[in-house]
């Protein structure tokens, strides 16, 4: 048996600037506290559906981004502070596609992501984001299991 372990140096944490979930985050600090680790955080925008006669909409996408990041900024430095090295990023599109992405391109060694309870119905129409970005991942994904 090998005495390699892993090693987890850039954990890539997707995050709801609506409602964070601090068992996900507290548990990605403390995995980089052990590994000296990087969190990179990332949001998600989804795209609207906007009827089309509608103008203007990459400004407003813009101005939706830019205030996106503020709060992503600010949860981090409320949430994390200076325990870990960290840097957040905005991304725009699919959720599942925009984090496995993120994480490709960041490198990430790990992605550290909640889960929780939805309808059978809900599950069934639209899928879980987890379950997506499990199956498209290329790194390993540990899904925390997190009660609303």
């Amino acid at each position: 048996m090998s005495d390699t372990h892993a090693v987890f140096n850039r954990i890539l944490v997707p995050i709801d600037c609506i409602e964070p979930s601090k068992a996900v985050l507290d548990y990605a600090v403390e995995l980089a506290q052990q590994h000296d680790g990087e969190l990179i955080l990332v949001y998600v925008l989804e795209n609207p559906i906007f009827p089309v006669e509608m103008m203007d909409i990459d400004l407003r996408m813009e101005e939706v981004a830019e205030h996106a990041g503020a709060r992503l900024a600010t949860l981090v430095t409320n949430t994390i502070g200076d325990s870990v090295r960290h840097r957040h990023l905005v991304a725009q599109g699919s959720v599942s596609d925009q984090i496995v992405a993120a994480a490709d391109r960041e490198q990430a060694d790990v992605i550290i992501m909640g889960t929780d309870e939805h309808s059978d119905l809900r599950k069934f129409l639209i899928g879980s984001i987890t379950e997506r970005v499990v199956r498209h991942a290329h790194q390993p994904v540990l899904a925390l299991h997190v009660k609303k």
